[in-house]
């Protein structure tokens, strides 16, 4: 099985600080030089994967970032990046539409208050402002909220600014305790019911203004989230995710490295396929509780395996996050 997806952190620098970032302080060394990275594309090309995300860090801080795109295009993959919006100017924006490159951009609140809160001053004007440069030019984009502690009330709110500002999407992703998240920002971790009252709330707004939201890294969701405009994103089996240093991740968010793809992707996700089975040997839905008894078991496989490992310390323990675990009313 191929990864049909590549998640590549192509660099872990970046011009903000927030208090929530999972890349932050987990990558050291030299990151993939410019050829390195047209060997990788080339080989994730030729294997059929289908959709190469650059993301980071801030992807637009690597110099070559639009050049390694391009060839990727070339090749036949689709591209999308994740940003923060700070260096997206007229200029980029033209480099995008001729790339059509798909846009996620981070903007944890509707609120500048909670938002620059958050990922710091000035953060929500200059999202808004990349939006805007972004939505003149062509360029399809959606935006990204984090669920936290201080932000899981505006969930209504983020559904109806991307309505208003023209996103293709409103998407929600509960926090991930890694990187900065694990540390100083460990009090923005949500808890299982802020999660349910955020996702509530926009499933609300989605369903009066006749839009759609997707969530992220909680397949828990498809338990109490009840309209077809909102989406809920399974864990995919084919997804690859690169660390800056070219190490095939388990999961972005895990310090656990399975292969390096500077000896060869092919060789790395072989690898990356025997840790992944071996690692999971001993988790079983079935006997996971609450989950035994879930109508959504199947789907969501006992939650976010990053979680339970970050905040359970258990490969057999079910996502904290998730209502029906934390005996928060779900029906």
């Amino acid at each position: 099985m191929w990864p049909t997806l590549a998640i590549w952190l192509c660099t872990a620098r970046c011009n903000r600080s927030c208090r929530h970032c999972y890349v932050a302080d987990r990558f050291s060394g030299p990151e993939l030089t410019t050829e390195e990275a047209r060997a990788l594309i080339r080989e994730l090309a030729e294997g059929g994967t289908v959709h190469l995300a650059f993301t980071g860090g801030e992807p637009f801080l690597r110099p070559d970032v639009l050049d390694l795109a391009r060839e990727a295009v070339e090749l036949g993959l689709r591209v999308s990046f994740n940003t923060n919006g700070t260096l997206v100017d007229e200029r980029l924006a033209r480099e995008l539409r001729r790339l059509d490159a798909f846009v996620f951009l981070s903007l944890d609140g509707a609120d500048r208050e909670v938002c620059d809160a958050i990922r710091g001053p000035g953060a929500w004007r200059q999202a808004l402002r990349a939006l805007a440069v972004l939505r003149s030019y062509g360029v399809p984009f959606s935006i990204i909220m984090t669920i936290t502690s201080l932000n899981y009330g505006l969930g209504r709110k983020h559904v109806l600014l991307c309505e208003a500002v023209g996103a293709w999407g409103a998407v929600f992703l509960p926090l991930i305790p890694a990187g900065r998240a694990a540390g100083p920002g460990r009090e923005l971790v949500p808890n299982a019911r802020q999660v349910l009252v955020c996702l509530r709330e926009a499933e609300g707004a989605a369903e009066e203004v006749g839009y759609h939201a997707t969530v992220w890294c909680a397949p828990f969701a498809a338990r109490f989230t009840r309209s077809k405009r909102i989406y809920v994103a399974p864990c995919s089996e084919g997804v690859a995710d690169i660390s800056p240093q070219g190490e095939l991740l388990f999961c972005d968010t895990l310090d656990l490295r399975t292969g390096d793809v500077r000896e060869g992707f092919s060789r790395a996700w072989e690898a990356f396929l025997a840790f992944k089975e071996e690692l999971l040997r001993g988790r079983d839905v079935e006997g996971m509780e609450p989950c035994s008894r879930c109508p959504v078991r199947a789907f969501c496989e006992g939650g976010c395996l990053a979680r339970a490992l970050l905040m359970r310390k258990d490969v057999r323990a079910p996502d904290p996050l998730c209502p029906a675990v934390a005996g928060a009313p779900v029906d």
